[in-house]
């Protein structure tokens, strides 16, 4: 055995075991739909995806693909186009996905439920010829189409989400505002060009970090980033083949766990991607009972389960269950795992994962290794790591804490229209490119990573969705009243967490009911960034609860908001004490 020398980026312990093509990987030079539809070659037959009473298995979905694909060429679509999506996790939105990848247009999830300025933005910014959308009138579009360069608008009509067919009458005019998505193959019959080669170089996504601190950069991935992951994600995995199982897909596609992770990576593997466009306390029954092997989910996501499954439901199908958005500690994992137990499903791998969305939401591996629950799993076979300072960037050994780092053909290409930032979040170190991941913790002799605190503080609540605090508290700072706040979560029954601000007003500023409701008010308007840009807070980012101070706790020695203080602080009143809007 080769002597270590206690540094990761050298010893590269993740690899031990594993074979040399494991460890040199090659990666297809090809585009994700060619891959999805090569290696479904001999499974055409299997179910793909599910979305409510729809079922398309890869036969029917490359069909679509080409049909899609097709109409947007007819359309006036070209190559590096950035196709906006903005509707729930529907069948249609992986289907344009495809189809957008076929024909070398770049795919970008929208928030469906963000305020309409933040739309606006995005559009404008990608310079998106085509926006695909759910559920909006002719009049809205038109609204849309006036405050953007949007050409043409494909919209899901409500009554048509479990509808597969794409057939429709439909002639093209030069002043539509809103096309029926059911009528894309009328317009596809229209196009006769031969398709262009596309490679793995080509840009396929752009997806979104946090904007905890900021914000929130687009990261755009070529095809080559996505491969890799799903080649690193498999051959770090020494589990058998689970080709034919049932993942669920709670989280949704704006966020990259929702589709680079659970959903990509489901089809790139031959499983069926379940698809729970509306997860709440009312429907996670609903969804469990689709009989799903693998959940990506979270903690809240667990507890969601936990709170609201029928004590005598059957949930014997669930075999793992991977905690993505938000870190799973032990004693929460053997909770959960006692609790699926109870309803028939015996030792379920509770693990959690690892990643950011400059790596397509893939940094450790928790699937077919030994689970260690205090641990985000090992670092992916095949990739490099290492753990530095984060203010010399001096490489740190086994155990020693420091900013978790990688490299790999999985590392995103660049911040859209920021190459200052994109040069920012890498450096070059042994002829290798590394990315500053911004996650803080240390590695082991086995490659294990132990995540022990991050750039960003955020919760999730029982939508799925994300809070993040620094963001809200950033935004809120802008106010005219505040002269500083920070933002913690409260427990809450029905979204498992609410926002507590803790509030220092400026000098002069009464803190009465007048000036909470003052606050609240500023909370539902357009808020202008540090970047100029107009954000507005959704609604599940505002403030339940307010209370005012004199002075925000700080951590001893420095100038730093003492968090973990203020939670301990808003758990003991219990919101008794509490200005609630």
């Amino acid at each position: 055995m080769k002597e270590m020398t206690g540094y990761t980026s050298i010893d590269k312990p993740q690899n031990r075991g594993y074979g040399f093509m494991a460890k040199h990987p090659i990666v297809p030079d090809m585009n994700v739909y060619g891959a999805v539809r090569a290696l479904s070659m001999f499974y055409r037959n299997k179910e793909a995806v599910e979305c409510f009473d729809l079922k398309a298995d890869y036969n029917q979905l490359l069909k679509d693909s080409v049909t899609i694909s097709l109409a947007l060429k007819e359309l006036g679509v070209k190559k590096g186009d950035i196709i906006a999506v903005s509707m729930p996790n529907f069948y249609q939105a992986v289907a344009t996905f495809m189809a957008c990848n076929r024909i070398g247009a770049v795919t970008t999830f929208l928030n469906a439920t963000a305020p309409e300025e933040e739309l606006y933005h995005y559009l404008n910014l990608f310079e998106s010829p085509i926006l695909v959308n759910y559920d909006k009138s002719t009049e809205e579009n038109q609204i849309i189409k006036n405050k953007t360069g949007v050409k043409h608008i494909i919209t899901l009509d409500k009554s048509k989400v479990n509808d597969l067919s794409l057939k429709g009458n439909y002639h093209i005019t030069s002043n539509d505002d809103k096309i029926d998505f059911h009528s894309l193959e009328s317009i596809s019959k229209y196009q006769k060009k031969n398709l262009e080669i596309h490679s793995g170089k080509d840009d396929s996504l752009i997806l979104y970090t946090s904007g905890s601190t900021g914000d929130p950069k687009s990261v755009v991935l070529t095809n080559k980033n996505i491969l890799a992951a799903g080649t690193y994600l498999k051959n770090s995995s020494k589990a058998k083949s689970l080709n034919g199982d049932r993942t669920l897909v709670c989280v949704p596609f704006t966020y990259p766990y929702g589709f680079a992770t659970s959903t990509i990576m489901t089809l790139l593997t031959g499983k069926a991607a379940i698809l729970a466009p509306n997860m709440s306390k009312e429907t996670i029954s609903y969804y469990l009972g689709k009989k799903p092997n693998i959940i990506f989910g979270s903690p809240a996501l667990l507890d969601l389960i936990m709170k609201n499954v029928p004590e005598n439901q059957d949930l014997s199908s669930i075999t793992t269950f991977i905690s993505g958005g938000d870190f799973l500690t032990p004693t929460h994992s053997e909770r959960g795992s006692q609790f699926f137990e109870k309803h028939g499903a015996k030792n379920v791998e509770m693990g959690n994962g690892s990643g950011n969305a400059e790596t397509v939401s893939c940094g450790t591996n928790p699937t077919g290794i030994e689970i260690r629950p205090e641990t985000a799993g090992k670092v992916l076979v095949g990739t490099s790591a290492m753990i530095v300072d984060p203010e010399t960037m001096e490489e740190k050994k086994y155990g020693e804490e420091g900013l978790l780092c990688v490299s790999g053909e999985h590392v995103f290409k660049e911040y859209y229209q920021e190459p200052e930032l994109t040069k920012k979040a890498k450096f070059k170190r042994n002829g290798r490119e590394y990315f500053k991941t911004g996650t803080m913790g240390f590695i082991d002799k086995d490659g294990y990573f132990t995540l022990t605190g991050r750039e960003s503080r955020f919760y999730i609540i029982s939508t799925l969705n994300k809070v993040y605090c620094d963001r809200v508290q950033l935004m809120m700072s802008n106010f005219d009243e505040i002269s500083d706040c920070a933002i913690v979560k409260v427990p809450d029954k029905d979204m498992l967490y609410v926002n507590k601000a803790y509030i220092v007003l400026k000098d002069g500023v009464e803190p009465s009911k007048d000036t909470v409701d003052k606050i609240y008010s500023q909370c539902l308007q357009p808020i202008i960034s540090s970047k100029g840009n107009v954000e507005q807070l959704k609604w599940y980012e505002i403030p339940t609860y307010i209370e005012f101070i004199d002075e925000l706790p700080r951590r001893k020695g420095t100038d730093k908001i003492d968090y973990k203080k203020l939670e301990k602080d808003a758990e003991k009143k219990e919101n008794k004490l509490l200005i609630k809007r």
